[in-house]
């Protein structure tokens, strides 16, 4: 984050507090605008960070609304953002909420309850061409069409209404019976219904313009993504922002007119050590990406 003391920096995914408490304690004189669309994690986190009370904003809040709460506060430009993508640790461990086949518990996966739709309603409801499109472009899951051919059986004769009911539906339409396989293809499904229940990739799309200008001159940006449909959004519009000219390589002479408005920090994705993973597997599938503002 390239914290400098006194400077004004958001956590977008504040979750439970990790990355702010993290940031504070490595430098307690900044300023800190977190946000948070689930209350409950807006609420264990102002517990954690009592200590600093008097430099944070706890906004309950999708972090695509960040720079309309920093105007209210009279706040046009800041020093650094970060955002940590996809569900957090808090949310899938909290259970009641639906994230993960891990737990049996009804099929949720709001990030708020004041959203409309949830898994239950998507996977009841959504016609069989749209749940083999959701799971084939979300999911990236071979075995699509399979997967959505059962849901429409099984809620024919009784509506699915829990993550173990799912789950196990997965479980009989994918033809190799190991372990492994089994935790991926759930896991995939899982999470092509979470995004769309979520609108995460619209949102992501939105943000990452919007926190480049934001930045002061020499602020940073460092987004963690989880999975690939996220590091390429990602990957694509860091390069767009960062490459001087986009012209089409056969032309002579640049005609686009496009000023780069960052520069890489890492040119690569920066991914966890075989250290960090024994010490946290959960760090396995994060790749992490920072541009600087010039």
């Amino acid at each position: 984050m390239n914290l400098k003391p006194k400077g004004i920096y958001v956590d977008c995914t504040l979750g439970g507090a990790g990355h702010s408490y993290a940031m504070l304690s490595k430098e307690p004189s900044i300023e800190l605008y977190c946000f948070d669309r689930d209350e409950e994690a807006i609420r264990y986190s102002q517990k954690r960070l009592i200590p600093f009370k008097k430099q944070v904003h706890l906004i309950n809040d999708n972090f695509s609304n960040f720079r309309t709460h920093l105007a209210l506060n009279k706040i046009s430009k800041v020093d650094g953002i970060l955002m940590d993508l996809g569900v957090s640790n808090h949310q899938i461990s909290n259970t009641g909420r639906g994230f993960s086949f891990m737990h049996d518990e009804k099929l949720d996966m709001r990030m708020t309850k004041s959203q409309s739709m949830s898994a239950y309603d998507l996977v009841n409801t959504f016609e069989i061409k749209d749940l083999i499109s959701i799971f084939q472009d979300l999911g990236e899951e071979r075995y699509s069409k399979r997967i959505a051919n059962n849901i429409v059986k099984q809620r024919s004769i009784k509506e699915i209404e829990t993550t173990r009911e799912l789950a196990n539906i997965i479980e009989k339409s994918v033809p190799d019976k190991s372990k492994l396989s089994l935790t991926k293809s759930k896991a995939r499904i899982f999470q092509a219904i979470r995004i769309v229940i979520n609108d995460e990739l619209k949102i992501l799309h939105k943000s990452i313009n919007d926190a480049i200008s934001a930045l002061n001159p020499q602020g940073r940006l460092l987004i963690i993504s989880w999975h690939s449909l996220e590091d390429r959004i990602v990957k694509e519009g860091f390069n767009f922002e960062s490459t001087k000219c986009i012209c089409p390589i056969e032309l002579p002479v640049c005609a686009c007119n496009h000023r780069r408005r960052v520069k890489l920090v890492s040119k690569k994705a920066i991914t966890p050590s075989e250290n960090e993973i024994k010490v946290n597997n959960n760090s396995r599938s994060a790749k992490l990406r920072i541009i600087e503002k010039l």
